[in-house]
């Protein structure tokens, strides 16, 4: 039977592990591709663009607002379950040059780091993960955006 303490010792040694810096992908990775929301808000403020990476179901139901609003989702929930974009960098490369200025979000800020990475190590220079995301953006009360379909008139 396994102690209490070995259970404990496990624990906290996970708990000490969450709460490690997330390493990058590649050395040339920059350090700093995560920014919290206030930094969000002031590059978009600044002319950056922001790049939502959730379904468009959630897009449509609220999203930053900002001049340039972008949705293109990072996965897509199926019958299977979750599954990854096919088209995700074609379809950012088609919109963005890989010098663009980018802000990336979806609902808490995990999804969105993974397309981060994927366009960092794709070639893109400057792409930020927003931390915290779409949930931290309203709980700042940032403006946001609802798209209303033709039949919600």
């Amino acid at each position: 039977m396994v102690s209490s303490y070995f259970i404990r010792s496990v624990l906290f040694i996970f708990i000490v592990y969450l709460q490690l810096p997330c390493t990058t992908l590649s050395n040339s990775e920059p350090e700093d591709i995560t920014i919290d929301v206030n930094q969000a808000h002031k590059l978009l403020h600044q002319g950056h663009t922001f790049l939502d990476v959730r379904t468009v179901e959630e897009f449509e139901k609220g999203h930053v607002n900002s001049e340039k609003v972008f949705n293109v989702p990072y996965w897509f929930y199926t019958p299977q379950g979750q599954e990854n974009n096919p088209n995700f960098l074609k379809h950012v490369s088609s919109l963005f040059n890989q010098t663009d200025h980018l802000v990336v979000g979806c609902k808490s800020g995990v999804r969105s780091l993974y397309a981060t990475r994927v366009l960092v190590s794709s070639g893109f220079k400057s792409v930020r993960n927003m931390d915290g995301g779409y949930i931290a953006w309203m709980e700042k009360r940032f403006p946001v955006k609802v798209e209303l379909k033709y039949d919600e008139l």
